[in-house]
């Protein structure tokens, strides 16, 4: 297949990284979209074309984009870190951004992946799990404004006729993530054989590994680009893990004295559900996708890894 020119908006974030490097891995030509205070990987810095931008508005970014684009890959957010709660940038990044985008895709004729959360859902009142047709969250504003961001773009890609895939991405986890989250905060304790202070851990959630994403935004990509119209999928494994044991495999992988983790030393955070698992079947009939890699497999790679840096 030949190569494919590629946007990419929050290619500095976790997951935009291992986007990036592995449309690089496959010869697509890259334009990433970027905060002019973004620290990048140095190496892309010859094989990637770097816009930076600090006016997200539609008109910032018509000064700045221009066609060809085939693929979007919307990735930036704004309010995942639990602090960053300013309301007009959540506005702004959560909601108008992605439907600015959208527009633009219909002019140029591209496509548009985006990248929606496992928190746009309502916490569930039983253990049952999440499907894309699950009450979306109203109560919390990083969950509401994510899935007002991913209607308001499926409404306008569906209006002009522009193809678009809004994937509502589980707990992703690998390596690469910020420091301050769970993985590579347990991985720097027990490395150092001290003690961790975690939650209780009693959050039931579903992992997916990132490997595993990335292969299902990029068939995403390509059943949009061969198929056409909108669709919304989880993607997710369709499996329960708590915190707690999420914590104790780390901490097996590493070989470290699980009485380091020091289960009930903070407290949950506001934002913390119960039960957030989601359901893959509509992914999985659809397009065949299913995670690869098992949460002990996973944890074992990231781990390795970390340890390695």
């Amino acid at each position: 297949m030949r190569p494919a020119n590629v946007l990419v908006t929050g290619a500095s974030g976790f997951i935009g990284v291992h986007l990036v490097d592995r449309l690089l891995s496959e010869g697509n030509r890259v334009t990433v979209l970027a905060r002019s205070s973004s620290a990048l990987p140095k190496e892309w810095h010859d094989r990637v074309n770097i816009i930076a931008c600090d006016d997200f508005s539609e008109r910032g970014l018509r000064l700045l984009l221009r066609a060809p684009v085939e693929t979007v890959f919307h990735l930036a957010a704004y309010g995942v870190r639990p602090n960053y709660r300013d309301i007009d940038e959540m506005i702004a990044i959560n909601v108008a951004l992605p439907a600015a985008l959208v527009r633009l895709c219909a002019e140029w004729g591209a496509r548009m992946v985006m990248a929606g959360t496992f928190s746009e859902y309502r916490s569930p009142s039983n253990r049952d799990l999440l499907t894309e047709d699950s009450p979306l969250e109203q109560g919390k504003l990083y969950g509401s404004s994510k899935a007002a961001g991913g209607l308001m773009a499926s409404a306008i890609a569906n209006g002009s006729g522009t193809r678009f895939r809004l994937l509502r991405l589980f707990k992703v986890y690998g390596a690469g993530e910020a420091s301050h989250r769970l993985l590579p905060a347990l991985v720097t304790g027990l490395a150092k054989r001290e003690r961790v202070a975690i939650s209780a851990g009693t959050q039931v959630l579903d992992f997916v590994y990132i490997d595993d994403v990335i292969e299902a935004m990029l068939r995403a990509d390509t059943h949009c680009r061969d198929k056409g119209g909108i669709a919304t999928w989880n993607v997710a494994t369709g499996r329960a893990h708590s915190v707690r044991e999420f914590a104790e495999s780390v901490a097996t992988a590493m070989n470290a004295d699980p009485s380091l983790l020091g289960f009930g030393a903070i407290d949950m955070r506001k934002d913390d559900e119960p039960w957030l698992v989601g359901s893959p079947d509509r992914f999985r009939s659809e397009l065949g996708w299913q995670p690869s890699i098992g949460l002990e497999e996973g944890i074992r790679a990231a781990v390795a890894t970390l340890c390695r840096a």
